[in-house]
């Protein structure tokens, strides 16, 4: 009599369906489309977090054509200007020593670029200490390669209205100086 009782519940549990999280043909056909969600996610979040940084230059676009306006680097040709950029770790601190047939005006601005994050990109203000001398307070981390460019224009926004400018490159691994000069067409 007890085998026989034992009999008839298994052969009812074979025939009560298991829920749905228990079967594998579920989990077969689920697991792929699941993994897929995940991965889309993840990629757009790393596309929107990093995504690419705006080029800053003299370019500007007509229909599908990019142009460079070497105008201001001309006219640094003529004034003769060239400098030299110092900059002290230590103190925060950068010097330009700049030279050239021009007014020196007051204030200058020295923006500093990385190459590959704009956030991190820095303006800073140079103010005169003498003729040809100027000064201003770094914030930025003095590492590794940045790029380098001197304008009149103290508004970061409107460089390209600038009269002139002076460009150059710094790799501060290699050192703490670096000569700016106009860009070469």
């Amino acid at each position: 009599m007890v085998k026989q009782k034992v009999s008839q519940t298994v052969d009812r549990n074979a025939d009560t369906p298991r829920p749905w999280y228990r079967e594998p043909w579920f989990w077969l056909v689920m697991s792929p489309l699941v993994l897929v969600v995940i991965i889309s996610f993840t990629l757009v979040s790393v596309a929107v977090r990093h995504g690419d940084d705006v080029v800053s230059d003299t370019y500007y676009k007509e229909s599908r054509l990019y142009h460079y306006s070497a105008e201001q680097d001309q006219r640094a040709k003529e004034l003769n200007l060239a400098g030299v950029l110092l900059f002290s770790p230590e103190e925060n601190v950068v010097t330009l020593d700049l030279r050239g047939q021009l007014e020196y005006p007051d204030k200058l601005l020295l923006s500093l670029s990385h190459p590959v994050e704009a956030d991190l990109d820095e303006h800073i203000l140079l103010e005169q200490l003498s003729i040809g001398r100027y000064r201003g307070e770094v914030q930025a981390s003095l590492q590794h390669r940045w790029y380098l460019q001197v304008t009149p224009q103290l508004n970061p926004e409107e460089f390209r209205n600038a009269p002139w400018r002076l460009k150059g490159e710094i790799n501060f691994d290699l050192g703490n100086g670096v000569p700016l000069k106009p860009a070469e067409q």
